[in-house]
């Protein structure tokens, strides 16, 4: 069972690796929820299924060869940028550029999985099905635990890469295999060098270049997040240095996104240029907020990054108390107090908070002045996100309401973002402020830098006369400025919600077209062939079982991930936590059905399916904000009712796999279902996430069809005779 163990941990931990890595070094990738992870699990299904091929040191080499060419090539040229939105300054040839990253990598990752699943299945055959799964499930355990080790440590992908191969080498012993890995783990080495791992991803950071007598001075740099323009830091001037900088020429020929993304780009890729008139930008876009307020004493900044909101604040406001500034990134974080030019979260009038925004917003007690959402989701986004969906709980109803709670009398509040007048994105986030608030915001745009800002509050109403003063003075001061409000069409964009928190979704018949012929090719086209000599086998019963459990557990993986984040934050460590718990529950599970005999265990199932039937309604209808308990009651119920499912879809899984004639082909077509339920998933974009209950629901009974059959019922009643 050894070998079990190690190939167990190979597929999860080299699973975890290949969505994280080849989601940062190849942004394109980003465009396609769950991509590599339904890629790795097609690949581990063929493998399984077809336990006794050999591993072909040639085509490993090739695969291997590709995400090298990849993890090197693409970072360093203009390949990280290419996106598959046509339009906003993006060719035809972005796009199919873009598309052959995704077809190669795609590829590669479906052949190197599959032989991982030929390994796990090699182990699987001709053993006790449920004490072989119990170990499998014990070898992803350490897989998921390896790498939240590797995440805590803050470990380079090239230090996952050695963690891989050793545990390959532990697994079958070949010198040979282990050789075939040098390359990449070199390579990746390389890719590694001036570059900061986070357990978000890769940070680089890059000198912005200014002229030496400029008001700013040095050790100004732009935040690079895998490998996209992220945030800025600069040092703030006092306003009668900032007075004598002589005037900026106008910004023009800037098209397609911020000024600041494309100065970026230019010195990414070596091209210098003078960068102080988008210095100059920032520190006046910075202090709008502190301008309009009129109170300074309690600041909180949510998404404060490198600390260019709290410096403001320090040299801004007016009678300082305490700025809070909540980080979700320690690594950014300790940029604040150590590189930012002027270490603002070193000052003893700063607390820096290292976790999510809606976790601080959810569990403080505390009123502000100000709050600041400081451009909390970078521009970049919206470049590389799905037109279909990318979740985003920050702007949701729930979350603004949360943060306009927290205002004092006459507290302000501010969002600022990365798109301009008559954006998407900025219509939806106006909808929604509106809708959390009942106060239509007072909306600034930056039509040349593509930025907006929304402001709003009980300051800003309470003297209005004096608040029109500010805003006038704040326009004339920064020209580039202008109000902005939607017209009667925009108000209408649907808002973003807990339930449905889409804020990038834009539909378009040629995204639609594109999305839909990509994942044709990618998911749909390569299964007949990996499948091509079972594919009677996986139209089985017991296959169809657990093809609809697989599909049905992905479901329950995702909706129950996004509602333990938002009770808890949406950190990295909950994240490792509830895959751990989920995977633990599915052990317990197995454990249970092991100690059952066959009648028993037949008699059992008609109460579990009915308990799981009123555990996922509960699921749909129930949200903590509904429970009449203290929030730490509610979250309690919560957590255990949107657990729960899974224990009892694992003892439905493992009772199928008992009586399973093909433990093999049964895991295999579990582990497609997988695949395909990360396709279901976009179904939430239509009836919101918690309607995942429902389709999980649909699914977990449809498992039961098979055990419905006059012929297969009978059969078990027989066989659990004594």
């Amino acid at each position: 069972m050894g070998k079990l163990f190690f190939a167990s941990f190979v597929m999860l931990f080299a699973e975890t690796m290949a969505i994280r890595w080849l989601g940062i070094e190849i942004p394109v990738i980003r465009a396609f929820p769950n991509l590599i992870l339904m890629l790795a699990f097609i690949g581990a299904s063929a493998g399984i299924a077809q336990p006794a091929q050999k591993v072909s040191p040639l085509k490993v080499s090739l695969a291997i060869a590709c995400l090298v060419l990849s993890v090197v090539l693409v970072p360093l040229t203009p390949l990280c940028q290419v996106s598959l939105r046509i339009g906003d300054g993006n060719s035809p040839l972005s796009v199919a550029q873009g598309l052959a990253l995704i077809l190669l990598n795609s590829f590669s990752v479906l052949y190197l999985f599959k032989q991982v699943g030929a390994w796990v299945g090699a182990e699987f055959k001709d053993r006790p099905p449920l004490a072989a799964y119990s170990v499998n499930l014990l070898g992803s355990l350490a897989g998921v635990a390896a790498f939240a080790l590797c995440s805590w440590l803050r470990c380079p992908p090239y230090i996952w890469l050695v963690v891989v191969a050793v545990s390959i080498y532990a697994y079958n012993r070949s010198l040979r295999l282990l050789a075939l890995f040098v390359p990449l783990i070199v390579a990746a080495f390389f890719a590694c060098q001036n570059a900061y791992w986070s357990p978000y991803g890769k940070l680089e950071v890059l000198n912005f270049n200014v002229p030496a007598d400029s008001v700013f001075g040095k050790g100004n740099y732009m935040l690079f997040c895998n490998n996209l323009y992220f945030h800025s830091a600069i040092h703030v001037p006092t306003k009668e240095e900032f007075a004598r900088r002589p005037s900026d020429a106008p910004a023009v020929g800037v098209a397609g996104g911020a000024a600041q993304a494309a100065a970026a780009a230019h010195e990414k890729n070596g091209n210098k240029q003078n960068d102080d008139h988008l210095l100059a930008h920032s520190y006046r876009w910075h202090g709008i907020p502190y301008r309009m307020a009129q109170h300074h004493d309690d600041i909180l900044v949510l998404g404060a990054g490198s600390g260019n909101d709290t410096a403001f604040g320090l040299k801004e406001a007016r009678h300082l108390n305490k700025i809070d500034a909540v980080e979700i990134d320690p690594v950014i974080g300790y940029f604040g107090q150590t590189v930012h030019p002027d270490k603002p979260y070193i000052d003893p009038k700063v607390n820096l908070i290292v976790n999510d925004a809606r976790w601080h917003l959810h569990d403080t007690d505390k009123k502000y002045d100000m709050i600041l959402f400081a451009d909390l989701d970078p521009g970049a986004t919206l470049n590389t996100a799905s037109f279909m969906r990318v979740d985003n709980y920050v702007y949701t109803l729930e979350s603004l309401k949360s943060a306009y709670a927290c205002l004092k009398p006459d507290g302000v509040m501010s969002l600022a973002f990365a798109t301009g007048a008559d954006h998407p994105v900025t219509v939806r986030l106006y909808n929604t402020i509106k809708a959390a608030t009942g106060e239509d915001p007072v909306v600034l745009v930056d039509r040349s830098y593509e930025s907006c800002m929304f402001l709003l509050g009980p300051g800003l109403r309470k003297d209005k006369a004096a608040f029109d003063a500010r805003l006038k003075e704040c326009l004339a001061y920064d020209t580039e400025l202008s109000l902005w409000s939607p017209n009667d069409e925009q108000r209408k964009v649907r808002i973003a919600t807990d339930d449905w928190p889409f804020l990038y979704l834009q539909f378009d018949a040629v995204g639609m077209v594109l999305y839909s012929v990509v994942l044709a090719v990618i998911i749909f086209l390569p299964v007949p062939f990996l499948f091509k000599a079972e594919k009677v086998s996986l139209l089985a019963p017991q296959s169809f079982s657990m093809f609809v459990l697989g599909e049905a557990f992905m479901l329950m993986e995702t909706k129950c991930c996004t509602e333990l984040s938002l009770q808890f934050g949406n950190t990295w460590v909950v994240s490792s936590v509830v895959i751990f718990s989920f995977l633990t529950l599915s052990f317990l599970a197995n454990l249970l059905v092991l100690r059952l005999d066959d009648r028993r265990l037949h008699s059992l199932m008609p109460a579990v399916y009915g308990l799981l039937t009123l555990v996922l309604l509960l699921n749909f209808f129930l949200s903590a904000q509904a429970i009449a308990l203290p929030a730490a009651g509610a979250k309690a119920i919560t957590t255990f009712i949107s657990c729960l499912p899974v224990f009892f879809g694992g003892i439905i899984f493992s009772s199928h796999f008992k009586r399973a004639t093909d433990p093999n082909m049964a895991l295999a077509a579990n582990l497609l279902g997988v695949t395909f339920g990360g396709l279901l998933e976009n179904l939430c974009v239509v009836g919101g996430v918690k309607s995942l209950s429902l389709i999980s629901l649909l699914l977990y009974l449809l498992s039961a069809l098979p055990l419905l059959r006059k012929g297969a019922v009978s059969a078990e009643v027989a066989d659990a005779k004594p």
